[in-house]
């Protein structure tokens, strides 16, 4: 089976092989270090979520001077894991990244609401790639950003939205593929996050034509499938610290605006009010 047979310390090389050039090369290198010394060397393929949220309790428990990382650090270590099992997809070494489900922690630059005038500017900068000859995201991505908006979903949601879930302008998305429930708390009692459709989602929705049972038709369900949008838009929109996850703090200060607090927990699908006010500005 694919992802059987290559294990972890064996592509980590093939991985500093490809990327010896990279300007970083010695931090990615003393970070995969890193994360061989804190999870088993498995095939690939043997990873799962399991694995990776027990690496990330790892690698955020305080160092032997009591030192706390910071959810940044995280951020680093897990999106360089990520990178590495991509290049072992692209490779034909492993089928699925086991990384799919994972969301990063949200950093400082990026705990605030859009602006009016910044939303204009990203929707523009997105127009605007998707006339690019060559942009995979053509004809989906300013799409994407309009549904994380309008239903302050999450990216990982939203990338792996099934039609099935969908029944009239509901979508009832299974625990088991969001994450909707803090972490360290116990085993979640709904089975499904159930998210209200509104015109504008719904409008969006209408302009797709997935496969395979996708809303979304994209060549490959990964978070990191945007960021070189994401990258493009900080450029042309001149908003530097542009993350897909501004559009969920944003959305939640939206609904919070024009209807209450509590709405924008059910919206979001926080099981504690003070998350929320966290996304509300």
């Amino acid at each position: 089976p694919v992802g059987a047979s290559v294990t972890f310390s064996k592509f980590r090389k093939r991985y500093l092989e490809a990327k010896k050039d990279k300007k970083t090369i010695d931090r990615d290198r003393q970070r995969l270090d890193y994360i061989a010394s804190l999870w088993p060397d498995l095939p690939l393929g043997f990873y799962t979520k399991a694995h990776v949220e027990a690496l990330e309790k790892k690698l955020l428990a305080a160092d032997a001077l009591g030192r706390q990382p910071k959810p940044a650090t995280v951020n680093r270590y897990m999106e360089l894991l990520r990178a590495l099992f991509n290049m072992a997809i692209e490779d034909g070494a492993l089928k699925e990244n086991p990384m799919r489900f994972y969301q990063p922690y949200a950093e400082e630059g990026t705990r605030r609401a859009l602006s009016d005038d910044e939303l204009r500017r990203i929707l523009a900068a997105a127009a605007e790639l998707e006339q690019r000859k060559g942009f995979r995201l053509r004809g989906v991505f300013r799409d994407l950003i309009l549904f994380a908006l309008a239903t302050g979903m999450r990216l990982s949601e939203i990338l792996n939205l099934r039609r099935e879930w969908i029944v009239e302008d509901l979508v009832a998305i299974p625990l088991a593929s969001t994450k909707s429930r803090r972490r360290g708390a116990g085993a979640p009692k709904q089975k499904t996050k159930v998210v209200a459709l509104g015109p504008l989602a719904l409008e969006v929705l209408g302009r797709q034509r997935g496969q395979d049972g996708f809303v979304f038709e994209l060549h490959r369900r990964d978070a990191m499938v945007i960021q070189h949008g994401v990258e493009a838009i900080r450029r042309l929109a001149g908003i530097p610290e542009f993350t897909f996850h501004h559009l969920r703090h944003t959305a939640s200060t939206l609904v919070a605006s024009q209807s209450s607090l509590a709405t924008a927990k059910i919206v979001l699908g926080h099981s504690d009010l003070r998350t929320t006010l966290r996304y509300t500005h």
